[in-house]
């Protein structure tokens, strides 16, 4: 049976929203799933990897599939460059990359909100680079609503879509940037 280390959105914990369904939905897939709870305070994704990397490394990697919601995706993304998981499921993966943090659809406040730190770290992730470093198949999920909303969600997913190898993109209709909408869950059951 695989197991699938979910990693959850910043600075979110397993009751900062509806995890518990989208963990019952995978389950009910026929997948064992482990939450990897994330100590989002003062840290960056360097930590963050480090972290889901820890949980990792218990793990069969033929068995185990790395996946992630926002920057718990971008988290998901950089252990997978560092190892070879199963596969790599990304859930409405966050445009703070650098080329995105360069990108006129970038505001000041959102950088300002996660802090110098964060964006430090973020600005030292070539996601051109990266992602050449992904050997196992990946699916990506991202809502319509946030698509049309984002400019930079709609760039960073169209770029992913192309630069990874081994990938399908979901687009979830009616759905914005909430793994734990109704819809969101529905395509992830039919995907995986």
């Amino acid at each position: 049976m695989k197991t699938v280390l979910f990693v959850p959105g910043y600075p979110e914990d397993m009751e900062s929203r509806d995890y518990a369904s989208i963990i019952r939905a995978i389950k009910a897939q026929g997948y064992k799933v482990k939450f990897v709870p994330i100590n989002w305070k003062r840290t960056t994704i360097n930590q963050w990897a480090d972290e889901l990397e820890a949980v990792y490394n218990k793990c069969d990697p033929k068995q185990t599939i790395i996946a992630g919601f926002s920057f718990g995706a971008m988290t998901a993304f950089v252990v997978a460059t560092k190892r070879n998981p199963f596969e790599l499921w990304l859930f409405s993966l966050s445009p703070y990359f650098a080329e995105d943090i360069k990108s006129p659809h970038m505001k000041k406040s959102w950088l300002n909100e996660i802090g110098h730190r964060r964006v430090t770290a973020f600005n030292k992730l070539d996601f051109k680079k990266l992602s050449a470093e992904i050997s196992c198949k990946v699916l990506l999920f991202v809502g319509e609503i946030e698509l049309n909303k984002w400019p930079g969600m709609k760039e960073r997913n169209n770029v992913a879509h192309k630069k990874l190898q081994n990938n399908e993109l979901t687009i979830v209709n009616d759905a914005g940037h909430d793994v734990a909408n109704t819809q969101y869950i529905e395509a992830i059951k039919r995907s995986i």
